[in-house]
């Protein structure tokens, strides 16, 4: 366990961008939220729809920093296993009683787990901390308390949020281990090995059989993880809505009980889609340890 910890300690050392750049923007929210907008404006807008303009906020808190986090992962594992045989530091930790396997899996923790995970609690920290500072403008421009505050809305949210994540992390990781099998293989320019073979991949399918395979593949929307996460929710949301704005006084009620539950994970969990992308990201990863272990560019 302590090596663990060491290995995880030494990933965060050599890629101090991973934890500085999510603590600056943090820095700059926090003082967005300090300093920007008239509490009074604020008041106004807030009124009677504070939950939905809360949900908005926290939105609005969390996005810079999964925004950072989704370019810092993307980075740190197309460059992980590249840049300890660009500057020969990986001659050093072969030298240590640490497998290949371990330390590419090491490798994948940091950059598909631990780093949105992290995110996930700064972003929920954040939110408190300038939900505080805006109780206390509110409270020093003489408005009482703060309507930008709703603790059932704040916990629905970093429930959704987190599951979300969760599911987002299993959907994508395949391009992680992709990510991470174009930094083994690339003796220069990760980035274009990672970029142009599925380019080329998706023309020449296009230009022999007009069809569109490899591009689906490769796309794997968020759009398309989001109808299976929240399957069947949104068409039962759908049908409220149209029922409230049609003069059914029951729609609205519907359309917000609708909104309010959780939705169930079944439907990813059964989803072909997924376990076939886990098995590509399985092969992928066989493929970088091996790389790894035999590559010698030194």
């Amino acid at each position: 366990m302590k090596s663990l910890q060491i290995q995880i300690k030494r990933e965060f050392w050599e890629h101090r961008a991973l934890w500085i750049a999510p603590l600056a923007i943090t820095a700059v929210l926090l003082t967005g939220a300090a300093l920007v907008g008239n509490p009074r404006l604020l008041h106004m807008a807030a009124g009677d729809d504070a939950p939905p303009l809360f949900e908005i906020t926290l939105l609005g808190w969390a996005a810079p920093l999964y925004l950072t986090a989704i370019i810092l992962a993307t980075m740190y594992l197309l460059d992980c296993l590249y840049a300890e045989r660009r500057d020969r530091s990986i001659l050093f930790w072969k030298s240590l009683p640490v497998s290949d396997t371990r330390t590419v899996m090491v490798k994948l923790l940091v950059g598909l787990v631990l780093v949105p995970l992290g995110t996930f609690v700064l972003a929920a920290l954040t939110s408190l901390l300038a939900s505080a500072i805006l109780v206390l403008r509110f409270s020093l421009a003489g408005h009482g308390a703060a309507p930008l505050w709703d603790s059932a809305t704040w916990l629905r949210t970093q429930g959704l949020m987190l599951y979300t994540l969760v599911a987002a992390l299993l959907w994508y990781a395949p391009y992680a281990a992709y990510l991470m099998l174009a930094s083994a293989w690339a003796r220069r320019w990760p980035s274009a090995w990672a970029i142009i073979p599925p380019l080329l991949l998706a023309l020449f399918e296009y230009m022999i059989f007009g069809t569109h395979y490899v591009r689906q593949i490769a796309q794997r929307g968020f759009g398309e993880l989001m109808a299976l996460i929240f399957r069947g929710r949104g068409d039962r949301a759908a049908n409220a809505a149209n029922a409230a704005n049609a003069g059914d006084a029951a729609g609205e009620a519907i359309a917000n009980h609708v909104m309010s539950q959780y939705p169930e994970p079944s439907a990813l969990f059964v989803s072909p889609q997924l376990w076939l992308g886990l098995a590509a990201a399985a092969l992928m990863l066989v493929l970088a340890i091996r790389l790894r272990r035999y590559r010698d560019d030194s």
